[in-house]
C-alpha cells in the first residue's frame, strides 16, 4: 500500500507537487486587494481591543506598526505585475507575524488563538498549492514553538500542556482542510480555464480559415489581391537588404470571358490552373504569383541586377506559350503585360502596383504585347482624368460645338454633304483637340452622352439648313463603343421622332477598325440602322483593319479612303495603286467613294480621273461653324453660277 500512497496523484496534488498557478495577473491583483480590504478593518478592531485591554500594553502598538509598514506597501506594489509576488509575500509576512504575536501575547484569553486557523487558507489562496504549503509549514513550526516553549518568555502567555497538544492537532487538521479546499479550487479554475480556451479555439480556427479564404484565390490557391500588397512589401524589404531589384509584372489574359462562355466555367477553371502552372514553371523560384482578377495576375520577379534589359526579360519571363486543349477545344490564350521596377520606378508596394497597372493599360491601348512603365504614362493618366471631369462639365456648360466640313461631288462640283466635327473650346485652356478628348470619352463612358449631344445638335442644324433651302446630307461619326451599345438604335429612333429628319439624309461614319472587331450586338446594331434607312460609311478605309472578304457582307453605302493615302496620292506610286484599287472595288460593290484630306488641285484632278465620287479637305474648305458654312455655300454657288453663265 505504501508505494501506492507515495505515488498517488491525489497526494501529490494535495502537497503541491503537480499544481500549477492558473491565476492571471488580473486575478492575483484582485485577490491581493480583497485581502488587504478585509485585513485593514480587522486589524483596526484588534488594535482597538488590544489598546483597551490593559493586560496587553505592547500588542496594539505592534499591530499598528505592522499595518502601516506592511499592508500599505503591499497595496502599492500590487499595482505592478512584476511586483505582485512581493505584495503577496508581504501580506503573508504580516499575517504570520500578527498571528504569532497574538498567540504569544494574548493566548486564548485574548482570543488571539482563534485567528491562527485562518493563515493556511490565506497562504494557499494567495500563493497557490506549492508556495502556500511552504508558507503554511513554516508558520505551523513557529506556532508549535510558541505553544510549547513560548510560555517561558517575558510577557508570554503560558499554555497548559493539554491545551497546547490540542491546538497543535487542530492546526494540523485545519492545514489539511485548507490544502484540500485549495486543491479543489485550483482544479475547478483549471477546468474552467481549459473550457474557456476550448471555447475560444473553435472560433480561432474558423477565423484562421476565413482569413485564408480572404487572402487566397479559391481556384488556383495563389495569393489574391488582398494578400499581394503585404507580399510585395516583404519582397521589397528583402531586395533592399540584398541590393537586388524587383520587377512587378502585371499579366492580363485576353478574351477569357468569351473563352469561358465557350468551354464552360469548370473547364475555364482548369484552363486557369494550367496557365498558372505554365507561368510558374517558366519563371521558376525567382518569381511569386498572385491572382488579382479572373483574367489578371501579378508576378513579383526577383532580379539580381539593377538594370532592366527588355530582351532578357522577354526571353526569361515571356518565354511561355499558353496553348492548351480543353474539352476537345484547342486554345491559345494571348496576354498583355505591363512592367514596373523596384527601385527604378517606385520603392513601395502601392506605387509599384499602380505603375505596373498603368503600363498594362498603355500596352492594351497601344496594341502592344509588353510595355514598361514610363513617367510620361502617369502624366497621361492624370491628364486624362482631369479631362474627363472637364469634359463632363463641358456637356452642361455649352462649351461644345459642331463645325462642318463640306463634301464635294467630284463630277458636278456641288456641295452634297457636310461632315459634323465636334469642337471643344474650354473656358480656361481654349480649343481642345478631338484626338485628345474623344479617347478620354470612350474610356470614361462619356462617349454615349457625347454622341447623343452631337446627333441632337446635327439634326437641329440640318432642320435649319433645310428651312434655308439647303439640300445636303449630314455625316456623323460614331465610336466603336457606341455601336456596341444595345440601346443605340432606340436612342436614335427617339431623336428621329423628335426632329423628323429623314434617315436617308444622315450618313453614320464608323472607322474601319470598328467593322474589323465587332461583337454580335454591334453587327445587329449596324443591320438595324441600315434597315431604318441610314447610310453607313466605313471611315479611314485602307488602314488595313478590315479584311476585304468581310466587305461584301457589310450593310454599308460608302467607303471613305484614309487621308494618309490621299496625302501621298500624287507622290507615292504605292498609295496611287491602293487608292485606285479601293475606288474600283467600291464601285464593283455598288458603293460610293469619299476621299478625305484633299489639300491640292493636283490631288483633286487625280481623284476625278480615277472616278472618285466625293471629296473633302482643306483644298475646298476647312471645318467651319454652321453660320460660316451657310455663307461659304452661298458664295460657292454664286461663283459656280457666274462661271457657268460666263
Amino acid at each position: 500500500m505504501r508505494p501506492y500512497v507515495l505515488h498517488s496523484p491525489m497526494l501529490k496534488a494535495m502537497l503541491g507537487l503537480v499544481s500549477k498557478d492558473v491565476s492571471s495577473h488580473v486575478d492575483r491583483r484582485r485577490y491581493v486587494r480583497i485581502v488587504i480590504a478585509l485585513l485593514l478593518p480587522v486589524t483596526l478592531i484588534l488594535t482597538l481591543v488590544s489598546y483597551l485591554q490593559s493586560a496587553y500594553p505592547a500588542l496594539w502598538l505592534i499591530e499598528a506598526c505592522l499595518t502601516i509598514f506592511l499592508l500599505v506597501p503591499a497595496f502599492i506594489l500590487s499595482g505592478r505585475d512584476d511586483k505582485l509576488s512581493h505584495a503577496e509575500s508581504i501580506i503573508l509576512l504580516y499575517a504570520m507575524v500578527t498571528t504569532l504575536t497574538l498567540g504569544y501575547f494574548g493566548g486564548h484569553q485574548g482570543s488571539g488563538v482563534l485567528w491562527t486557523f485562518s493563515f493556511p487558507f490565506l497562504a494557499l489562496w494567495l500563493k497557490g498549492q506549492t508556495r502556500g504549503l511552504q508558507w503554511s509549514l513554516g508558520w505551523l513550526g513557529a506556532m508549535i514553538l510558541i505553544f510549547k516553549l513560548g510560555g517561558d518568555g517575558p510577557y508570554a502567555f503560558h499554555y497548559a500542556d493539554q491545551f497546547a497538544e490540542q491546538m497543535i492537532a487542530a492546526l494540523l487538521f485545519y492545514t489539511c482542510i485548507a490544502l484540500g479546499l485549495n486543491h479543489s479550487r485550483t482544479q475547478y479554475e483549471g477546468k474552467l480555464r481549459a473550457s474557456e480556451q476550448a471555447g475560444q479555439a473553435k472560433p480561432q480556427v474558423c477565423l484562421e480559415q476565413l482569413q485564408q479564404t480572404a487572402y487566397q484565390d479559391a481556384v488556383t490557391g495563389l495569393p489574391n489581391g488582398l494578400a499581394l500588397p503585404d507580399m510585395l512589401t516583404q519582397e521589397i524589404v528583402a531586395a533592399h537588404e540584398r541590393g537586388h531589384s524587383l520587377l512587378v509584372i502585371n499579366i492580363r489574359l485576353k478574351k477569357m470571358f468569351e473563352t469561358t462562355n465557350i468551354i464552360g466555367a469548370e473547364a475555364s477553371d482548369k484552363l486557369i490552373c494550367s496557365i498558372v502552372g505554365t507561368m510558374i514553371a517558366t519563371v521558376g523560384s525567382r518569381g511569386l504569383f498572385a491572382r488579382t482578377r479572373r483574367d489578371e495576375f501579378v508576378c513579383i520577379y526577383r532580379q539580381h541586377a539593377q538594370d532592366i534589359n527588355a530582351t532578357d526579360i522577354i526571353r526569361e519571363i515571356l518565354a511561355f506559350r499558353l496553348e492548351y486543349k480543353v474539352s476537345d477545344y484547342a486554345l491559345e490564350v494571348d496576354h498583355t503585360i505591363g512592367i514596373a521596377s523596384y527601385p527604378l520606378h517606385a520603392v513601395d508596394a502601392e506605387n509599384l502596383l499602380k505603375k505596373a497597372a498603368q503600363a498594362l493599360l498603355h500596352a492594351q491601348f497601344a496594341h502592344m504585347k509588353l510595355a514598361f512603365y514610363e513617367e510620361k504614362l502617369e502624366q497621361q493618366f492624370l491628364r486624362q482624368h482631369l479631362l474627363c471631369g472637364q469634359l463632363r462639365d463641358a456637356l452642361h456648360k455649352a462649351e461644345l460645338s459642331l463645325h462642318y466640313q463640306p463634301q464635294i461631288d467630284m463630277l458636278t462640283g456641288s456641295v452634297v454633304g457636310a461632315e459634323a466635327l465636334l469642337r471643344w473650346n474650354d473656358a480656361l485652356v481654349g480649343d481642345m483637340s478631338p484626338t485628345e478628348f474623344i479617347p478620354v470619352a470612350e474610356k470614361s463612358g462619356l462617349i454615349k452622352p457625347l454622341n447623343l449631344w452631337v446627333m441632337r445638335a446635327a439634326f437641329r442644324q440640318w432642320l435649319v439648313w433645310r428651312d434655308a433651302g439647303l439640300d445636303i446630307r449630314i455625316a456623323i461619326n460614331l465610336s466603336v463603343r457606341s455601336i456596341c451599345d444595345p440601346e443605340l438604335v432606340a436612342d436614335i429612333r427617339r431623336l428621329l421622332d423628335e426632329f423628323a429628319v429623314p434617315p436617308d439624309y444622315v450618313v453614320l461614319e464608323l472607322t474601319e477598325s470598328a467593322f474589323a472587331d465587332t461583337t454580335d450586338i454591334a453587327m445587329e446594331t449596324l443591320r438595324s440602322l441600315h434597315v431604318m434607312g441610314f447610310r453607313l460609311s466605313v471611315d479611314d478605309f485602307g488602314s488595313g483593319h478590315l479584311p476585304l472578304s468581310q466587305l461584301k457582307d457589310l450593310a454599308i453605302s460608302e467607303l471613305k479612303i484614309d487621308h494618309e493615302l490621299i496625302h501621298s496620292l500624287c507622290t507615292d506610286s504605292g498609295s496611287y495603286a491602293v487608292v485606285d484599287s479601293c475606288i474600283q472595288l467600291a464601285h464593283q460593290l455598288h458603293l460610293r467613294v469619299v476621299a478625305e484630306g484633299v489639300e491640292a488641285r493636283q490631288t483633286e484632278q487625280q481623284l476625278q480621273a480615277m472616278g472618285c465620287d466625293m471629296a473633302q479637305g482643306y483644298y475646298f474648305c476647312k471645318p467651319i461653324a454652321a453660320d460660316a458654312f451657310s455663307t461659304w455655300m452661298h458664295l460657292r454657288e454664286s461663283r459656280m453660277e457666274s462661271a457657268l453663265s460666263g
